[in-house]
């Protein structure tokens, strides 16, 4: 069957051999691969899609495998803040906030098996990172109390703070 395709074929042989070999240097170049990581399924990518719906514009999120990464842009008024203390308080209830807003707007059961969430807010003056685990951050979801979230914050998330 092959030998009456060459004969008769030789010209449609010898282009599906060269597109195989051009389709064998594309993937030991890499060029798959990134095709190949999206459709591994996993937590954080769960999580970032039901995000995408509901976070503001000036927040970028990723995955970096299971683990989610968000930038948020921390824009606020001149006037509105005195001095720098003020605005580090502001900028540590505005990432208690959205620690809460992504606790509240993941699916559940993928934010618990998410492995790692690292939340980062940039301001001109001050740049805040935090890291949490999933299974920590999703109980924020349920609790109500100003106080009881004080704590539960203190206790499981790990914050660096740098000015610029």
């Amino acid at each position: 069957m092959v030998s009456k395709l060459l004969t008769k074929y030789p010209i449609f042989m010898l282009g599906l051999l060269m597109m195989t070999i051009f389709l064998f240097q594309l993937r030991d170049k890499g060029y798959f691969g990134s095709r190949k990581e999206r459709m591994i399924p996993t937590s954080c990518r769960a999580v970032r899609v039901k995000l995408a719906k509901r976070i503001p514009s000036s927040w970028n999120s990723s995955c970096e495998g299971n683990n989610l990464a968000v930038e948020i842009n921390f824009l606020i008024e001149k006037g509105s803040v005195n001095d720098f203390n003020s605005l580090r308080a502001v900028m540590y209830r505005e990432l208690a906030n959205d620690l809460i807003l992504i606790a509240k707007n993941s699916p559940s059961d993928s934010l618990e098996r998410t492995d790692i969430i690292r939340v980062k807010i940039t301001h001109s003056d001050l740049e805040i990172n935090a890291v949490t685990e999933g299974r920590f951050l999703i109980k924020l979801s349920t609790i109500k109390s100003k106080e009881l979230i004080k704590e539960h914050l203190k206790a499981t998330v790990q914050v660096k703070e740098s000015k610029k």
